[in-house]
């Protein structure tokens, strides 16, 4: 072998040798210590990587056991985070990894009360000039073939609410092909995102770096609303017992321009859903709420509702005795967002007001169709002195076609129950801007006994038994000035009422029908026939020439009627015309008596 080439095979070897040498002994001691300085210099808490791997043949590069963090209490690491270079990278002016692997990387996420992130404290960087930016920048070249996060963990806490939230996801997978920050290129990306509360997150689609894009599915599963709901509760003085939300939708997200963000075939149910009051009253159970076929365009602020289904809500309402609803008074009673300023406050001053701002374009909403089912509703009133209670449903309602611009007038179907065997239901379309409507209205066996602690205080009438049945069509033409009609037929069967003074009956009948009633709001009533049957009243003449209406009736104190019911001015209001068509009274009886007389009358009817 000629000398020549011994000597060019030996520099070779040696050159391999010593390239060998560099690449996995002196490169990675040199790197690792020169990282392990860095993260001394700069980190506020003891921060180590254990061990680092480089091979210089395949350019895979190996990063083993970073901690940052208190030693048993690290806020940010990993087990083993892997790099695979390519040499391609150097003719196609673009850094080319065909492989990055991050093996059970570990965060903790809190943010202290005073809003402050963990993660931002870990460092104290050096201040670095700022640089200004170009219009023509571009992203540094970059493309991987594969990225691969396994078992990650995440633990997110958050002290600043009221209630601290905090939650965990131990098993975090993530993986994209073909990442680049080349211009158009996509990535295909998966994450699947498990924790303990039982949530899990699905999201598969593309991802664009330039410009920022992607499109997938996204899908969260069995997620405890518990979780984020004191974010809520700092809004809202609602405590969750308990809800589970079940999410899906595909989505478009382009930021070229502006944000463009489209949600379709989006699917939510909640089931089941208990809300209480802070003092631990019932507010809300609710067996299930789907909500399907929808669409959000960010752009253009329109949502589309295709279906909503929900069965068995039960709720709690109360008047108090203030006369507020008790849902209002929890609302009232947030406290204010900014504190009275004090004496010793610094004097600020008010910068100038801006001008006048243009309205901003409303969202639409459009409900295509909206079916409820096995409502129930608990009504209480405190206002009267004998408290009132109201047992509504099962409440059943359906809407179709409801548009939040009234673009065109939506339908409504109610029907429900009232009490215990009253009957109530509703039909019709309805305008909301202006608000109008036009409903058949049907009533049986509503008991009126529910209006007995409204008339005790004005008279002393005991209201022992009524039933009202109706069918109507009620006209609402506009709300102001207030416009309606009411069309149809009355009925108000087994009136009884009782003279509490003197313990006997006052005014009773069998059955009081009123047909073909027309009643136009402020103008006139006619009915074409009214028909009474068995009725009975008893009628007393006192001897001062009052009468036994009179002696039930409760006298007012005074300044308690209101403005309005002062008599209007001569001129300004027509009195309501009235007209009766025709009046049959079958089987009536009747006790009369007039005492003014002498000496005394009474008779029998």
């Amino acid at each position: 072998m000629p000398k020549g080439l011994i000597r060019a095979i030996g520099a070779v070897l040696t050159a391999l040798a010593l390239y060998s040498l560099l690449g996995f002994l002196i490169v990675p001691g040199i790197g690792l210590r020169i990282i392990n300085q860095q993260l001394a210099n700069y980190a506020t808490t003891p921060a180590r990587l254990d061990r680092l791997e480089f091979n210089p043949f395949s350019l895979e590069l190996t990063l083993w056991g970073l901690k940052i963090g208190e030693p048993g209490k690290e806020q940010v690491g990993f087990e083993r985070l892997y790099t695979n270079l390519q040499a391609d990278s150097l003719w196609t002016k673009a850094l080319h990894l065909a492989d990055v692997q991050l093996d059970k990387p570990k965060t903790e996420l809190v943010f202290s009360k005073d809003g402050t992130l963990n993660l931002t404290q870990l460092f104290k960087l050096p201040a670095s000039e700022p640089t200004p930016a170009t219009p023509d920048s571009k992203p540094f070249p970059l493309r991987i073939d594969r990225i691969k996060l396994a078992d990650g963990y995440l633990h997110f806490a958050d002290v600043r609410p009221s209630e601290p939230i905090e939650f965990l996801y131990d098993s975090m997978n993530v993986e994209l092909k073909n990442l680049s920050t080349l211009p158009d290129d996509n990535a295909d990306m998966t994450l699947v995102a498990a924790g303990p509360e039982g949530g899990r997150i699905d999201w598969t689609g593309t991802l664009s770096i330039v410009p920022i894009a992607s499109e997938g599915t996204l899908k969260v599963t069995d997620g405890k609303m518990k979780v984020w709901w004191p974010y809520v509760r700092d809004a809202l003085p609602l405590v969750l017992e308990d809800g589970v939300l079940n999410f899906s939708t595909d989505y478009t997200l382009n930021l070229a321009k502006e944000t463009e963000m489209v949600l379709s075939n989006a699917s939510a149910s909640i089931a089941p859903f208990k809300l209480n009051a802070p003092d631990g009253r019932p507010l809300a159970r609710l067996e299930r709420l789907d909500v399907s076929d929808t669409t959000v365009d960010l752009a253009k602020q329109h949502v589309v509702v295709g279906k909503i289904n929900s069965k068995n809500l039960e709720t709690w309402a109360t008047r108090e005795a203030d006369g507020q609803l008790d849902w209002q008074k929890l609302f009232a009673s947030q406290p204010a967002g900014r504190a009275k300023p004090t004496a010793n406050d610094p004097v600020t001053v008010e910068a100038p007001k801006p001008g006048p701002v243009a309205p901003s374009k409303p969202w639409q909403v459009l409900l295509k169709d909206v079916e409820l089912r096995d409502y129930r509703v608990h009504l209480a009133d405190k206002v009267p002195k004998t408290p009132v209670a109201l047992e509504v449903g099962p409440l059943n309602l359906n809407v179709k076609n409801f548009d939040s611009l009234n673009q065109s007038p939506f339908s409504l179907k109610l029907d429900t129950g009232i009490g215990k065997q009253g009957k109530l239901t509703a039909s019709g379309d309805v305008n909301l801007n202006p608000v109008s409507a036009t409903l058949n209205v049907t009533t049986q066996d509503i008991d009126l006994r529910v209006a007995q602690a409204y008339i005790d205080p004005f008279i002393r009438l005991e209201l022992r038994s009524g039933m009202l049945d109706s069918d109507l069509v009620v006209d609402l033409k506009r709300i102001d000035p207030l416009a309606f009609t009411v069309q149809g037929n009355v009925q108000i069967a087994q009136l009884h009422t009782l003279d509490t003074m003197k313990d006997r009956d006052f005014l009773k009948w069998q059955r009081l029908g009123l047909e073909k009633l027309n009643y136009q709001h402020g103008d006139s009533l006619s009915i074409a026939k009214v028909n009474v049957a068995q009725p009975y009243v008893r009628f007393m003449i006192n001897d001062d020439r009052t009468t036994n209406i009179d002696d039930l009736l409760i006298a007012q104190p005074a300044g308690s009627a209101s403005k309005t019911d002062a008599k209007p001015a001569a001129g300004k209001d027509k009195p309501l015309g009235i007209d009766v068509g025709d009046i049959a009274i079958n089987d009536g009886s009747a006790n009369f008596a007039d005492f003014s007389l002498t000496p005394n009358f009474a008779t029998a009817i």
